[in-house]
C-alpha cells in the first residue's frame, strides 16, 4: 500500500511540473518576456535525456546561432553547464546593447551622477 502511494505521488508531482513549467512557458510568452535560463533549458529539452541537441536549441534563436561555440566538447549536445554558459554570455550581450540603445542621442548635459562638492 505504501509503494502505491509512494507512486501515486511521484506521478502527481511529476505532472505537477510539467503542467507548471507549460504554464510558465504560456504565461510568459502573454508577456512577452523571456524565463528564467533553467526553466528554458528544461522546456527546450523536448526528449528530457538532460541534453539540448542543436535542432532542440533552434526553440531559441540566439542559442542556435552560437550552438558550435557553447558545444564546448564537440559532442553535438548542449550539457546544462555548456548552456548556461552562452546563455550567460547572450544574456550580458543583450542587456549591455540595451543600456548602449538607451543612452544613444541623451542630452550631453545631463547629470551624470558625480559627487562633486560646492
Amino acid at each position: 500500500m505504501k509503494k502505491l502511494a509512494i507512486m501515486g505521488a511521484a506521478l502527481a508531482l511529476a505532472v505537477g511540473t510539467a503542467y507548471a513549467e507549460k504554464g510558465a512557458l504560456e504565461k510568459q510568452q502573454e508577456k512577452g518576456g523571456a524565463l528564467n535560463n533553467e526553466t528554458s533549458f528544461r522546456v527546450m529539452d523536448k526528449n528530457n535525456d538532460g541534453y539540448l541537441s542543436k535542432a532542440e536549441a533552434t526553440g531559441n534563436p540566439d542559442l542556435a546561432k552560437r550552438f558550435a561555440e557553447a558545444d564546448v566538447n564537440k559532442d553535438g549536445k548542449l550539457s546544462r553547464m555548456e548552456y548556461l554558459k552562452v546563455m550567460a554570455k547572450i544574456d550580458t550581450h543583450n542587456a549591455s546593447e540595451k543600456v548602449s540603445k538607451s543612452t544613444d542621442g541623451k542630452d550631453d548635459k545631463a547629470a551624470s551622477g558625480g559627487t562633486k562638492q560646492k
